[in-house]
């Protein structure tokens, strides 16, 4: 095994040593081991496939989604100097046309690349995976890697095609990177990349710099002063997600007419406008931006001093992935969520319109039905969103699932439909309905954490299937209200203990797999009290009595 401290300084003489994580899934991939590795933000992600693609001989492919990204990384590898000179760095995505394209696809084939990075659309293509065929591919890094798992908080089918890709091109060992994954997502990145043994390093997720914190809102009119108000109070700069365009647009006028240097980040607006927004906000021209979730992945503000969330996000994995974008310097920073209970409309709203109509269904169902001999998928896809008049992506997430279900027959003309369209539909519809379970119970954790009136820290921890020992984290306000409630007598550190152990909810731990009748496997992700909440695969999260759950014997553990 290489001396991976020498390696480290030498390549990266800036850095202290390795963060917790970054040793064990760099000795798993410089093992050959496939490996997923859950980092917190902040945590160091990026470093892990760095160091590995300058230890390993061949091209380091590292798939991406989105450009910002992309551009980040490659000017970070530019100015790498532990070879005396930078890195063989490039980025392919759809702007790269004609003649850059064929350039760039040559360097490939000749290996004349040390990193290549791509969107994974990219890596579906001919020529892309041609040209990685030919070429030694030492390493396959899948970045963000929640993406592939509609559990994940940014599902993307793109991503399925990424299994297929790393056949194509060699099968290199593969590296899973993501700051966000429960034990749910985890499996689903390792089934659905069709991993081989892979190793898992996750790592503590807690982030003590950073004070959780919810406001209520009695009054949606009364937000935007609410807002000021906390402002007012933390430090800056802040940013402010929002669920919609605009939201986030008109939520950043209210604060200019306040006096305070706001803009506004969405993905509606033009490519060059958000970049010019982003550099401002970087170089504290803005002191606060209201953003939708593009504002993003590729982001690397490092002392944002708050995150605060006018209105609840649609999952917690979300919120803590946004969250966690406040103090990724170390320092202090504050985590506000404003909370109604009628925000969950806006989202249940939301999800609707991104879900195709079951008559839509039927319509792209029997559009396929009918291709009867193998017929290239761009050209299936494109005569599914013609016919249907659907969006490209609403054809290409019904190609995923009807593949997935087994309703597609690839080969090398291209794709087939099987089966009986009536079967197919079915499945579809059913598919559906448990995407639509998992979206409300999605939402109804997101409201249980804000009215919670323990621990938030826990909370969160444990949903993300990390267990926080301490009785109070004394860095939300839950715990601070409490201890403010204490004697002298109550801060003994054995009575904190019995209280600790006294509120585990019965003979369940966080992570374990469970069985339930009618709802099948599932995951322990939170015991506190008599409450235990279980992630079914099926149905999504359910909150159950824990003393009814013994009592009934209403959960059996999970065969591994």
């Amino acid at each position: 095994m290489r001396d991976l401290d020498d390696a480290l300084r030498r390549y990266f003489p800036h850095l202290a040593g390795f963060l917790p994580g970054q040793r064990e899934a760099l000795e798993g991939i410089l093992a050959g081991r496939d490996t997923v590795a859950v980092l917190p933000t902040g945590g160091g992600k990026t470093l892990v496939y760095q160091l590995a693609g300058l230890l390993l001989p061949g091209i380091t492919v590292v798939a991406t989604p989105l450009l910002a990204l992309m551009q980040d990384q490659v000017r970070r590898l530019h100015e790498t100097d532990g070879r005396g000179g930078g890195q063989r760095v490039a980025a392919i995505s759809g702007t790269v046309r004609g003649e850059a394209r064929e350039r760039m696809l040559a360097d490939v084939r000749a290996g004349r690349l040390d990193f290549l990075f791509a969107t994974p659309e990219q890596l579906a293509r001919d020529d892309v995976r041609a040209a990685l065929s030919a070429s030694p591919i030492g390493l396959l890094c899948i970045d963000e890697a929640h993406c592939i798992s509609e559990w994940g908080h940014d599902f993307r089918p793109a991503y399925r095609e990424l299994a297929t890709s790393a056949e194509v091109i060699g099968r290199p060992p593969v590296l899973a990177l993501t700051a966000t994954a429960p034990e749910a997502v985890r499996r689903d990145i390792a089934a659905e990349l069709r991993l081989r043994d892979p190793l898992l390093v996750a790592r503590g997720f807690d982030r003590p710099n950073l004070h959780f914190s919810v406001v209520r809102v009695p009054d949606p009119d009364r937000r935007d002063r609410q807002l000021a108000k906390v402002l007012d109070t933390v430090e800056r700069p802040a940013v402010v997600y929002c669920s919609t365009r605009r939201e986030a647009e008109d939520t950043a006028l209210a604060l200019v007419a306040q006096g305070l240097a706001a803009g506004h980040y969405h993905g509606g607006m033009d490519r060059s406008l958000r970049e010019e927004v982003q550099e401002a906000f970087h170089h504290d021209k803005l002191e606060v931006l209201c953003a939708t979730s593009a504002f993003g992945m590729g982001i690397d503000k490092r002392d944002i001093r708050a995150v605060l969330h006018w209105t609840m996000p649609d999952s917690l994995e979300a919120y803590w992935q946004e969250a966690g974008r406040a103090g990724r310097d170390g320092g202090p920073a504050d985590c506000v969520l404003f909370y109604r209970t009628g925000d969950r409309a806006t989202h249940e709203h939301l999800h609707r319109r991104s879900r195709p109509s079951e008559p839509t269904v039927a319509r792209m169902v029997h559009v396929l039905s009918s291709v009867s001999v193998p017929t290239p998928e761009a050209e299936v896809t494109a005569a599914l969103a013609r016919s249907a008049g659907v969006a490209r992506s609403g054809a290409v997430a019904l190609i995923e699932d009807l593949d997935r279900f087994g309703y597609l027959e690839r080969g090398e003309g291209g794709l087939a439909f099987r089966g009986d369209p009536a079967a197919a539909m079915e499945a579809m519809a059913a598919h559906q309905r448990v995407q639509v379970e998992v979206e409300q119970s999605r939402l109804a954790m997101v409201a249980s954490y804000a009215e919670a009136t323990t621990c938030r820290r826990r909370f969160l921890l444990n949903y993300l299937g990390d267990e926080y020992h301490a009785e109070l984290c004394l860095r939300c306000d839950e715990c601070l209200r409490r201890a403010g409630e204490r004697g002298p007598e109550d801060w003994d550190l054995a009575g904190q203990q019995e209280r600790v152990d006294a509120a585990r909810g019965g003979p369940f731990a966080v992570g374990d797999g469970v069985r339930h009748a009618s709802w099948g496997r599932g995951t322990i992700q939170r015991v506190e009290g008599d409450v235990v909440v279980v992630r079914f695969d099926t149905v999504g999260y359910r909150s159950m009595h824990a003393p009814t759950v013994v009592e009934r014997a209403l959960l059996e553990p999970a065969a591994s």
